[in-house]
This record gives structure tokens, C-alpha cells and sequence, in this order.
């Protein structure tokens, strides 16, 4: 009978050479994968360039001036742009009283200082999730992060604060989970002493409350934090409703009516800058049990990946994703393969509707099998392995999905 190994030179073991980690072909598929990212994103870049700078502050910013002038912020015929600075207002009308007093300043001076306070964040995010150096103008130049850096978002700095709430740098390309279940060190050790634990909770509950802040589907981390750590679920949510009430004299209720319906108007799939949501893809039935789901199944998450599953459904439950929205994947690829994890990226950094979704569901199964088939995951220094040991153990029984 032929024998079943696969013999030196037979394209069997050619095949597992180029796809083992650790095997040399490997490194030359993951540095040529590589090279045609950096060519995909040197092709994007002048229509990213074309773009109206700081675009997405302006469009806050023009609401406000509009509110304070005793207009009206939530423009129904705004729905009939497709672009610029007049596109709808969509952020929660605490907002406007906030932006107020500097919504008729010069646009140089508001929007300059924005502008570099997104990109110093920016890099810290990268250097929060483990991205060398050298690497980082190169994931900064990645069509969802230039998205986001152009149009002065504000996903950018939600960003770093779902990253601040699950993850630490270990060595380069080497994430490390957070634990934030344990409100410790960072690193799973548990906390000394009872004040240093509900400093922990203050700071973890805001930072959850931060990334929800202006797009409520995004407050998916401040609900996954009930279940592990409620005080800091209840500090964050408490900070965000005093910030409402606060604003209420200067808003009234009925402004809250009107963001409502801006919200409806926006769910419209017929709006061209709507996004790229699931129910673009398989309609909106199949679409919100799929979010049904990715959210029940969030709550039963906790361990070292628990961040990546947030992102994840984070993204499955939003009514709409855009190019900068895709960043709340960038922690599950930093885990993956780097082979596998360059050619998602690649795919999203096509900006299709089909290429979005299919790297979000790919990721989200090569996380899953991971726990079978450690192989699907990048590779971990030996002393970073020990870190991770140790923080599951200070963590206790946890669900490793």
C-alpha cells in the first residue's frame, strides 16, 4: 500500500512548509501578502486625500451652530446628500450644548488641535495592541484608520478606549488580554487593596461608557461588563445619564424625540451613506437574529479573547458600519495567524459591502477553532505565554472562545 506521509517534494509537504508558522516558505507567503498590502494602500490613498478634512467634526460642529441659532440640528432634507459637510447630524443631542461655544470659532483652530489629538491617540492605540515601531505609520495608512484620521471621527478615539478596557502591549505583534474581569494590574494580577479596585471600576466604567457614548449599539462593552464587573457597568452608566441630565435644561426632551427619528431616517436602506450593515447583505430578518445572537453569546465570554468577541459583536449588532467602524476587528486579527490576519485586512481594505462581512465571519471562525487548532493563532513568545497562563489563572474558569 502507498504510504500516507507526505514525502519530501510532493506538493503535500510543500503545502504544510508554506502554511507551518514557524517554516521559513511561511515567512516569505506572510512578507509577499505584506508587500501587496502596502500596494493596496498606496492605491488608496489619493481617494482617501481627496477627502474634506476633519469632514466628520464639521458636520457636529454646523448642528450646533444651527442649535444655538435656535434652528433645527436633526435636518430631515439632509437625507437627500450623499456627502460633505451638510450630511445628517446623528450623535445624541447632549452633544450640541457641548459644542456650542466652539462651533463659531475659526475652523483652523478647532479643527487643527482635533485633528493631532486623533492621531497622537491613534498611535497609542498601536502601541496598546503590540504594533512595533516601525509598523505603525504603515497600520495608520490603513484605509480604516486613514478613514477615520482624515474625517476627524471620533471611532478613533472609542477605539483606544475598547482597547484600554481589554488589552495590554507585550512584545512586538504580541497582544495580551487585559482581563478586565479582574480589576487589577492589567496583566490578571488581582488587585491590593480595596481603594485601588474602585479606582479600577471608575476608570473602566468611563472608558466603557466612553466607547458607547455617541452610538448607543456601541455600548456593548459597558453591557458585557455587568456580568464580571457590575460596579463598574453601574459607574459608567451612571456617568453617562448624569451627563444627559445635566444637559437637559439646555435640551429639553423633545430634541431627544427628534434624534429618534434622525435615527429611523438613518436605518433607511435606500440612504446611499448609509453604510454597509449585515441586513444589506442578507436582510434585515436574518440580520438581527444573527445580532440577537452575537450579543447573548457576548455575555458568556470571558478570558483572553473576550476583547475580540466584543469587537466582533459590536460589529454583527451595528445598524451601520462603516470603513472606520471595521477597526473593532483590528484586535481579532492582531490574534490570528499573521498569513491570515494580512489577508483579511487586505480584503477590507478593498472597501466592499461582501469583503467586509466575509473577513469579519472568518475571523470570527478562526477564533473560535482556535481553541482546537492552536495553529489558526500567531505565535506567542514563550514569556508572554507564561503572562497569559498566569492571567487565566488569576482569572479562574473562564470561557476561552
Amino acid at each position: 500500500m502507498a504510504s500516507t506521509e507526505a514525502r519530501p517534494g510532493s506538493a503535500a509537504a510543500v503545502v504544510r512548509s508554506v502554511f507551518t508558522q514557524s517554516n521559513p516558505a511561511n515567512r516569505q507567503l506572510t512578507l509577499g501578502l505584506a508587500a501587496f498590502l502596502v500596494v493596496i494602500i498606496v492605491i488608496s490613498l489619493p481617494s482617501f486625500l481627496a477627502w474634506s478634512l476633519g469632514v466628520d467634526l464639521e458636520i457636529p460642529l454646523r448642528a450646533a451652530s444651527r442649535w444655538s441659532a435656535g434652528g433645527q440640528p436633526y435636518v430631515a432634507s439632509s437625507f437627500t446628500l450623499t456627502s460633505g459637510p451638510d450630511l445628517p447630524f446623528l450623535y445624541p443631542p447632549w452633544l450640541l450644548p457641548v459644542l456650542a461655544p466652539i462651533a463659531g470659532l475659526p475652523r483652523a483652530v478647532v479643527m487643527a488641535p482635533w485633528l493631532i489629538l486623533e492621531a497622537a491617540v491613534a498611535i497609542w492605540t498601536c502601541r496598546r495592541l503590540a504594533v512595533p515601531w516601525p509598523a505603525v505609520p504603515l497600520l495608520l495608512l490603513w484605509p480604516p484608520f486613514m478613514e477615520g484620521l482624515i474625517t476627524g471621527n471620533v471611532q478613533v478615539i472609542q477605539l483606544a478606549a475598547f482597547v484600554a478596557i481589554f488589552f495590554v502591549p507585550g512584545r512586538s505583534w504580541e497582544l495580551l488580554p487585559r482581563l478586565p474581569e479582574e480589576p487589577g494590574t492589567g496583566r490578571g494580577t488581582p488587585a491590593r487593596g480595596r481603594p485601588r479596585v474602585i479606582n479600577r471600576d471608575v476608570l473602566d466604567g468611563m472608558l466603557a461608557a466612553g466607547v458607547g457614548a455617541f452610538k448607543y449599539t456601541q455600548l456593548l462593552p459597558l453591557a458585557w461588563m455587568l456580568r464580571p464587573r457590575p460596579r463598574a457597568a453601574i459607574i459608567g452608566a451612571v456617568a453617562l445619564a448624569a451627563v444627559v441630565v445635566a444637559m437637559l435644561p439646555f435640551t429639553g426632551i423633545g430634541l431627544y424625540r427628534d434624534w429618534l427619528d434622525q435615527l429611523a431616517r438613518a436605518a433607511d436602506p435606500n440612504w446611499a451613506p448609509a453604510g454597509g450593515p449585515l441586513a444589506f447583505l442578507v436582510g434585515r430578518p436574518v440580520a438581527t437574529a444573527a445580532a440577537v445572537v452575537a450579543v447573548a453569546a457576548m455575555f458568556f465570554v470571558r478570558g483572553r479573547d473576550a476583547g475580540a468577541w466584543v469587537g466582533i459583536a459590536l460589529l454583527v449588532a451595528a445598524p451601520s458600519v462603516h470603513g472606520y467602524g471595521m477597526l473593532f476587528l483590528l484586535p481579532t486579527l492582531l490574534l490570528l495567524r499573521r498569513d491570515l490576519a494580512i489577508t483579511l485586512a487586505i480584503v477590507i481594505a478593498r472597501y466592499t459591502l461582501l469583503g467586509w462581512w466575509v473577513s469579519i465571519a472568518v475571523a470570527a471562525a478562526a477564533l473560535a477553532l482556535s481553541v482546537r487548532f492552536p495553529g489558526l493563532r500567531a505565535p506567542v513568545h514563550r514569556e508572554n505565554q507564561r503572562e497569559r497562563d498566569a492571567a487565566s489563572s488569576a482569572a479562574g474558569p473562564v470561557v476561552d472562545r
